[in-house]
C-alpha cells in the first residue's frame, strides 16, 4: 500500500507550533506558517532549512530540528501536490436539543470518491463558553484527481448546552452562518 498523500490542515499545520509561527513572522513577515498559501509558496525554503541533511530550522531555542518522520512527511506533502481540505457548503443547518446537550447538523455534498473515502465534518474553531464557532470541512478522498461528481450526506456534532444557548457560528464555503437552537 502506498503512503497516503498528506493534507495541510491534518498533517502539516500541526507541525508548526505557535512559537514557530511567531518566530518566523518576526524573521519574515511574509511567511505565516499557519497559512496554506504562505507555506506552499515557501515550501522550497522550508525544505532547504528544515528537511535537508543538516536542518537549521526550527532553531534549538524554539524546539530544535524536526524529527526525520516530520521532514519526510513535509517532503511527501510537497511531492504529492500540496493537498488541503476544502470548505464544504452546508444546507439545512440545525441545532436541536439532544439529551443534555445539543446536536449541530447539516446536509453537505461530498465528492463521490471511487473508494468511498471522501467525508465531511465539523471542526471546532473556538469552543467559547458562551458560543462556539465551527468550520465545515470536506475531504475529497485519496483519488487523484478527485471525483467531480458528488453525493449528499448528513453530518452532526454534539454541542454542549452552554455553548448552544446563544447559538453557534458555522463557517463554510458560502460564508458564516449563525445557527440558533430549536427546542422540539
Amino acid at each position: 500500500m502506498a503512503d497516503r498523500a498528506p493534507v495541510f490542515e491534518l498533517h502539516i499545520l500541526p507541525m508548526f507550533l505557535q512559537v514557530d509561527r511567531q518566530h518566523m513572522l518576526r524573521v519574515n513577515k511574509n511567511l505565516d506558517l499557519w497559512s496554506y498559501d504562505s507555506v506552499k509558496a515557501s515550501a522550497k525554503d522550508i525544505i532547504a532549512r528544515a528537511c535537508g541533511e543538516t536542518p537549521s530550522m526550527p532553531t534549538a531555542n524554539v524546539g530544535g530540528a524536526w524529527p526525520s518522520e516530520w521532514r519526510a512527511l513535509f517532503q511527501r506533502w510537497v511531492d504529492t501536490g500540496f493537498r488541503r481540505l476544502s470548505l464544504g457548503q452546508g444546507q439545512n443547518y440545525q441545532l436541536a436539543k439532544f439529551g443534555n446537550d445539543f446536536q449541530l447538523s447539516c446536509d453537505v455534498n461530498i465528492p463521490n470518491a471511487p473508494d468511498g473515502d471522501s467525508t465531511a465534518w465539523f471542526d471546532i474553531v473556538d469552543p467559547g463558553p458562551a458560543a462556539a464557532t465551527y468550520r465545515l470541512w470536506v475531504f475529497a478522498g485519496e483519488a487523484v484527481p478527485p471525483a467531480t461528481d458528488t453525493i449528499p450526506i448528513s453530518i452532526q456534532e454534539t454541542v454542549a448546552a452552554a455553548a448552544a444557548a446563544n447559538g453557534v457560528t458555522v463557517i463554510d464555503a458560502a460564508g458564516s452562518h449563525r445557527v440558533t437552537a430549536t427546542f422540539a
